[in-house]
């Protein structure tokens, strides 16, 4: 029987491997870590040092366990005090799991949708008075 979070973990195993086609999809996988993080179903390995640290020369990595799935978050300053270093094991794959990526989004939308931006409060611009002058030639009439 399949857990909501093995589906979770799935669909956020699908879109990681999505994402570097379309980069926004990371927002949604770190918005879905995060809320398993808090609410105590994924936990915070170690940290590893990226294989691939982009512009950096080294960049430390937080690997997140959910279920039988290993992930990757960019590491805070708490994390790097806090969790200690373990060696890169190339040798752990993930699980192969298959799954539509609309459906991916779908469960993770649904599990942690995008914050709704506050509402602003428009205000009609001012209404300029109408020009009463001494000057027929201003107001618009003519002799």
């Amino acid at each position: 029987m399949k857990t909501k979070t093995q589906e979770i973990a799935k669909a956020i195993y699908m879109i990681n491997k999505h994402a570097k086609n379309a980069p926004a999809l990371y927002s949604m996988k770190e918005r879905a870590l995060h809320r398993l993080l808090r609410e105590g179903k994924a936990e915070k390995i170690g940290l590893n040092y990226s294989p691939n640290p982009g512009k950096a020369l080294q960049r430390l990595d937080v690997l997140v366990k959910v279920e039988d799935f290993l992930f990757h978050l960019p590491s805070t300053k708490d994390d790097r005090k806090n969790l200690e270093i373990l060696t890169y094991d190339s040798d752990y794959r993930n699980p192969k799991v298959s799954m539509p990526l609309k459906q991916a989004k779908q469960i993770l939308e649904t599990y942690s949708p995008l914050p709704k931006p506050p509402a602003v409060k428009r205000s009609r611009p001012k209404q300029r008075p109408k020009y009463i002058g001494i000057s027929t030639y201003l107001n618009g009439t003519s002799k």
